[in-house]
């Protein structure tokens, strides 16, 4: 009987130490946002793109991204995507976004913002999913 209780906690022990293990690297990934709530994140987001500031902005996503249209046309995957959406914009400091209304369930953040470039609004509803501490995948919904 002994025996049979030591081999269980042992089997834990050992359970536990690879779990720690996965938790340390999915920490290390989310460039400790980790600990800030979905909604956390998608406002430092906000901060970041309005302040032009591309290499925090991008920390925020997860490295395979997906960036949708609504409700499913994908735009890309990945955060050099978004390098190819955001980039340029953000070294000439011509866009920002005001956040009209927000809301949130769970890992899903829901924007209604308006995102002046070049001096011409566009209003959008953006769809954000928050896993970890980062933006896993986001949907624009705009007119066109």
């Amino acid at each position: 009987m002994k025996r049979v209780l030591i081999l269980s906690i042992l089997f834990f022990a050992t359970m536990a130490c690879k779990e720690g293990s996965k938790t340390n690297t999915l920490a290390e990934s989310s460039q400790n946002y980790s600990d800030l709530s979905p909604l956390e994140v998608v406002n430092k987001r906000m901060n970041y793109f309005n302040k032009h500031n591309y290499e925090e902005f991008i920390k925020l996503y997860d490295k395979n991204v997906a960036v949708y249209t609504y409700p499913d046309k994908l735009m890309g995957k990945g955060s050099d995507r978004l390098s190819s959406i955001f980039k340029t914009d953000f070294e000439n400091k011509s866009v920002s976004v005001k956040i009209e209304n927000q809301m949130f369930n769970g890992p899903y953040v829901i924007n209604h913002e308006i995102v002046t470039q070049n001096g011409k609004e566009q209003k959008y509803i953006s769809i954000y999913k928050v896993e970890r501490g980062l933006i896993s995948s986001v949907s624009f919904v705009r007119e066109f």
